[in-house]
Order: C-alpha cells, then structure tokens, then sequence
C-alpha cells in the first residue's frame, strides 16, 4: 500500500575544500535532526548517507516537510564552518520501504527528489510535490529561500532552537544562550520567524491527497 511522504535529499557544497571534518559535522547534524525529530513527533523519520558527499531524509508525514527544511537550513546557516548542502525537497507516494534503512526504498517522492537534486542547477533549494496543492507551496519554499539566504548565524541558531521544540519556547531558548528574552525575540524578528512558523502551520492545516 502507497502513502504521501517527505523526502529531502542533498549533496554538500564543495566537500573536498571543505574537509572531512566539516563534512562529518554535517553529516552528524543532519543525522541529529531527523532523530530528534523522529523522538519528538513518535514517527519513523530516517536519515542516510550516500557517496560520502550525499544524504537522504525520509518521513512518513509530509505536513512535516516544511518543518524539516527550515530545521536542515537553520542548523547549517547557523554552524557557517560546516559544509552547506544543495537540497531538493518532495512530497508524494512511496510505494517500497524497508525495514530499515533507505537504500532500497521507491516510489514516486523518492524519484521527484532524487531528480530534482539532479538538476538544481545553481540553486541551493527546490522543492516539488506532485498535488493540486504545488503552486501555493512551492511559494513557501521560494520565500524561505530568500528569507534563509539573509540569516546570520546568530539568527539561524534562534530559528533551530525554536523549530526544535513543539510548541516553540522562546524562554528556555534564551536561558540556554545565556541571552535576555528581549534580545533572542530581536533575534528571531529579524529572521523572519512569524511568517515562518505560519508556513509550517499552512503546511499541517491544508494537507491535500495526491491526485
């Protein structure tokens, strides 16, 4: 049986001048956000390497695809030592997925982002999804482009910290950067946090079947 999901995929930018180090940092990071995530909302979400340079998240929820990309963005925007990636974002059915692992997993979100990463050209980010849906998303995921090009590290790392916890707690968050709350709110203003989250909430209250 076939059921919509999330699927992001990406190799990382100039791996090579980057160095090991940076690239396993990455690698850890990303590997930490899908178990995170996976802890937090009790769902099978899974993470993979490839090739060294390339990486693979799965989840099963593709309301949750918003979430996850700003989540992937903010902690490497915020970590600028570490290797970036390239991403290729898609919701759709998978038809095969195994016990473990995403090395022999199929279905159609697997191909749109296994493609989509193929041909992203000069982009950092696409994403594509295979519903009636597509255009008003797509214009979410053009507008956290632009809005995450223009995060400074400090702001990525407020963004992180408040996608991170459901619901967001911007006190805590504060507390753990030894910051006043007036200063991380300043923080997150500047990143475009408001718009962001109500992204994310129009991605959970209108999901759409695929077609």
């Amino acid at each position: 049986m076939t059921h919509t999901a999330a699927v992001l995929t990406g190799d990382l930018i100039a791996s090579t001048q980057a160095g090991q180090g940076a690239v396993d940092g990455t690698m850890e990071v990303l590997e930490g956000i899908a178990q995170d995530e996976a802890q937090i909302s009790g769902l099978d979400i899974r993470f993979a390497r490839f090739r060294g340079d390339g990486w693979q998240m799965y989840c099963p929820e593709a309301a949750r695809v918003f979430r996850l990309t700003v989540l992937v963005l903010a902690n490497l925007h915020s970590r600028p030592k570490l290797a970036q990636t390239r991403l290729a974002v898609a919701t759709g059915e998978v038809s095969v997925l195994p016990p473990h692992g995403l090395a022999s997993a199929s279905g159609e979100v697997f191909t749109i982002s296994g493609h989509g990463l193929d041909n992203i050209g000069n982009q950092r980010l696409i994403f594509d999804n295979t519903t009636s849906a597509s255009t008003w998303q797509s214009s979410l995921f053009s507008y956290l482009t632009w809005q995450s090009s223009r995060w400074s590290p400090e702001q990525a790392e407020a963004i992180a910290m408040v996608f991170r916890y459901a619901p967001p707690e911007p006190r805590k968050s504060a507390e753990e950067l030894a910051i006043s709350r007036q200063a991380f709110m300043a923080r997150l203003t500047g990143a475009g946090y408001l718009p962001l989250w109500d992204a994310d909430r129009a991605f959970h209250h209108n999901r759409v079947a695929p077609t």
